[in-house]
């Protein structure tokens, strides 16, 4: 019996459904309406029915449609649970980025102390770089292949070649800037992308060579430009290590600047009781101050790295002991 004002039934109120897009109904007889999901007050709390197939169907459809997805997160989970290792940062390169033992003291490299700026829980650096090497014989005497093989989706390698790519009497290290120089740092980036793994160039620093004790000496030829040149041409993050050190030395000036380097008088030191006069290596302090300015380009040209960097309240308290104890 259609509903009208004259009509002996009263009208009932609409019954609050859930969702909120099902239509609500108007009872317009006088049989008994089935429970369908309400709320109960505002808290979201207290859903009561006994259900009806047709007015819950969309519901379960939902609910099994959902279920895949809740499988592959909890499996992901378990996975990320399983392999819970950080991402590692490689450094291949020359003895100016090497690591040392003890024994030759001070005698550092500047990514040698790279994991002090690193939450070791988060990343680990991984220094493979050796004393010698060119980027054409680091690759030829295999010293790249462990370093490739180990790659995981979502590590770095640091790349940094060209004090040994100049040494033209030696036809196992010796490569030409625009040429086999750019074509061996090619292979390195490619390799890396390959693994899944993010590679960042670094053009080389600075030696502590001077034409006046104001006027410092560039004495990397081509090299630098050439590395600045892929960087662009392949999108690849740079970090111009051979400008900054530049800025730094010519700050310091050369007195200054040669406290950086293994530049020692006799006696001084056990492993270099004879003194060793070295405008290339640099000392502990050294190592400091240049993997400082690496640290400054992750942060100030925003490299994904920085997210695994520690507060810079600790870079900052870290630098201010290094200049003290180096008397910057």
């Amino acid at each position: 019996m259609p509903y009208s004002p004259k009509s002996p039934l009263k009208k009932q109120k609409s019954v609050a459904s859930f969702p909120r897009t099902w239509e609500s109904r108007t009872r317009q007889d006088n049989t008994k309406p089935p429970l369908v999901p309400r709320v109960r007050g505002d808290d979201g709390f207290g859903l009561w029915a006994k259900l009806n197939l047709n007015t819950t169907r969309p519901l379960r459809q939902a609910a099994f449609g959902c279920l895949p997805i809740l499988f592959l997160i909890a499996c992901a989970d378990i996975r990320a649970q399983e392999t819970n290792t950080p991402p590692t940062l490689y450094i291949i390169g020359d003895s100016t980025a090497a690591a040392y033992s003890m024994e030759r003291y001070p005698l550092f490299g500047w990514a040698q102390v790279l994991q002090h700026y690193f939450d070791a829980s988060k990343l680990r650096v991984a220094d493979r770089a050796i004393s010698g090497r060119s980027s054409k014989s680091f690759y030829d005497a295999g010293s790249w292949e462990p370093v490739r093989s180990s790659l995981q989706p979502g590590d770095y390698v640091f790349i940094q070649f060209g004090h040994n790519d100049q040494k033209k009497d030696d036809p196992k290290r010796y490569t030409e800037p625009t040429t086999t120089y750019t074509e061996y740092l090619k292979r390195y980036v490619d390799e890396t992308r390959s693994a899944g793994a993010t590679p960042i160039l670094l053009t080389p620093i600075n030696r502590n060579s001077w034409e006046t004790p104001k006027k410092l000496r560039d004495s990397l030829g081509g090299y630098p430009d050439a590395v600045r040149t892929l960087a662009k041409s392949e999108r690849v993050p740079l970090i111009d290590l051979h400008k900054r050190t530049a800025r730094l030395y010519r700050k310091l000036g050369q007195e200054r600047t040669t406290r950086l380097f293994i530049y020692l008088p006799p006696g001084l030191y056990p492993a270099y009781p004879d003194g060793r006069p070295d405008n290339t290596h640099l000392q502990e302090r050294g190592a400091y101050a240049i993997s400082g300015l690496a640290i400054k380009a992750i942060r100030r040209q925003r490299i994904p790295l920085r997210r695994y960097l520690k507060s810079i309240h600790h870079s900052w308290g870290l630098k201010r002991r290094l200049q003290q104890k180096a008397d910057f």
